[in-house]
Order: structure tokens, then sequence, then C-alpha cells
């Protein structure tokens, strides 16, 4: 555990306690993880902050994130072809794609067998030995241990990070890593849970996205964007997206804490449909549950 002094994002020196929070996923047990805010920036973080060896406990073999493969591959390949998407990217067919916190490399099967070249960087081992084994090219480490082993003369056109920079101690400097491994005319892909939607407001640490202590920061569009100027990015694009399964959970975890109804009686009151329709007002608002962010290389926007 590292004591900080300073705001992990602006590198701000005023920084106070917020409150105490417990393990989200075993709610049951004591609080013990502390949490402190930027009040120049808005940021908000573990302090003291776990190292990754503090937490190997909670990332075993079989963590979800360490699949190799999808469920039904084929059908997903066919459909991101007629979509020409997948998972809210553009296919960057014949193109050098990085993804940053590989885990098993499923993602990187689909968009190999679509025609991109993929690279991964990943610190679990056991994750990416079943990607090694799979026949993909990752490296085990972080992105800045990557760096200094291979340099920056390879470029991508594409860098992903999805659902991983709140679980980096400096978020602004692997954001400076990505943007040294950026071919001039690309753009780094970035999603994190929105720690100022309704659901992470009214719940606090209980809300399921905010998943302590994997996730060491709470990104706001805010706090993201204030990351990649720092590391000397712009935006190109932003928005927030919404997955109506996790809406959900959302709104039964806050119907569970504020009138103490049962989950298995909340689901039960929300309908495919409401769900679907919630996530899509959340979005229009731009204040959905997932934070999607682009950057570029400033003035390379096109």
């Amino acid at each position: 555990m590292q004591q900080l002094t300073n705001c992990p994002v602006c590198n701000s020196q005023n920084i106070c306690f917020r409150n105490k929070a417990g393990t989200s996923d075993a709610p049951k047990e004591p609080l013990k993880w502390f949490v402190s805010g930027c009040d120049d920036c808005g940021l908000g973080f573990l302090n003291p902050q776990p190292t990754w060896e503090d937490l190997v406990v909670y990332y075993p073999p079989d963590y979800l994130c360490y699949n190799t493969h999808v469920d039904d591959e084929e059908r997903v390949v066919e459909e991101a072809k007629q979509r020409n998407e997948y998972r809210h990217i553009p296919i960057p067919v014949g193109k050098r794609l990085l993804d940053v916190g590989c885990g098993g490399g499923s993602f990187l099967q689909v968009l190999k067998k679509l025609g991109v070249e993929v690279k991964g960087v990943d610190p679990g081992v056991s994750a990416t030995a079943a990607a090694r084994d799979s026949g993909l090219d990752v490296f085990t480490g972080t992105l800045e241990e990557y760096i200094a082993q291979h340099g920056t003369e390879e470029k991508f056109d594409v860098i992903t990070c999805s659902h991983v920079l709140m679980a980096t101690p400096s978020p602004a400097q692997t954001l400076d890593c990505m943007r040294q491994l950026l071919a001039p005319n690309g753009y780094i892909w970035v999603a994190v849970p929105n720690a100022d939607c309704e659901s992470a407001r009214q719940l606090g640490w209980r809300w399921h996205s905010t998943y302590f202590p994997r996730n060491i920061i709470q990104f706001t569009p805010k706090t993201l964007s204030k990351a990649g100027e720092v590391a000397g990015l712009e935006i190109r694009r932003q928005s927030t997206y919404s997955f109506p399964e996790a809406v959900g959970f959302s709104l039964c975890l806050r119907w569970r804490h504020r009138w103490f109804i049962p989950h298995k009686i909340s689901r039960r009151l929300l309908s495919e449909n409401y769900l679907k329709r919630a996530a899509q007002e959340l979005d229009s608002r731009n204040e959905g549950e997932a934070i999607f962010m682009e950057f570029c290389h400033p003035q390379s926007r096109n």
C-alpha cells in the first residue's frame, strides 16, 4: 500500500479524505478502504493505494476478463462484419491495434479474424500465457514496462483501453505512454465507469462499477478529459454508454438500499424494454454508466 500526497491525475497536493469504503463484491466485509479526493480537479481515488502485489488475490486465474475466446465466436465475427463495428469501435481492417489490458485476448481474437493486426499488453501472467497459447502477440507487464523494454518506435493506428485505466496507479502517465505509441493520425479509445452517474452518486462504493479495490480511480468525464490533457492529448469524441442489464442492476441496488426491496422482487419489475429505454435516456443526456472517450494527437481529429 502506498500513501499518496498528490493527485494521480493533476498532481495537486490539495487532496483530502472523503470516506471509508468496503469491497464492492463483498459488501458484508468491514469497511477497509480509504477514499481521497482532489479539491482541484475533482478526482476520487483509493488512498493509501493498493499495489499490484496487494491486488493479485483479487485476480484469480479464472477471472472473467481472462477469457481467451468469446462465446459463439464465429457468429460474433459475422455480426461485426455486417455492422463494420465491434465493441463500439469501427473495425480498423489492415491497421495496427494495441489493446492495453488485453486480459486473455478474447477481444483481440475477434479483431484478428476481422483482418486487424493486433497486439496486447496485460500484467496478468496466467492471462497473457493463455493469450499467447492462442496465437496472440501479447506482452506481460504494464504499458510503462512495455515501453521500457521495446521503446516507442513501433506505432499503432488504434489503441484501446477498455475498463482498465481506472485500475492503473498513474492514469495520466499511462495515457502519455499510449500517446508515445500512437501513429500520427491514430486515436486512443478509453472506456471507464462514470462516477458521476446518478447511481454512482446515490450508492457510493456500493455501486457495482465502483468495484473497489480492483478499481483504484473514480473517473468522471471532467477528470478523464483532464488526464488526457495532462498526457498531451486532445479529445476527439466523447459519450456515455449504458448496458441495459447494468442499469437494471443499479436500480435494484438503489431500491434495496433505499427501500430494502430484495433483488429477486425488484428485478421482476424491470422489463427488458423499460431498461433499454432507461439506458437510452441516460445516454441521450450524456449521463450514462460508462464513459467513452477518444483521444488523438493535438490538431489531428480527422
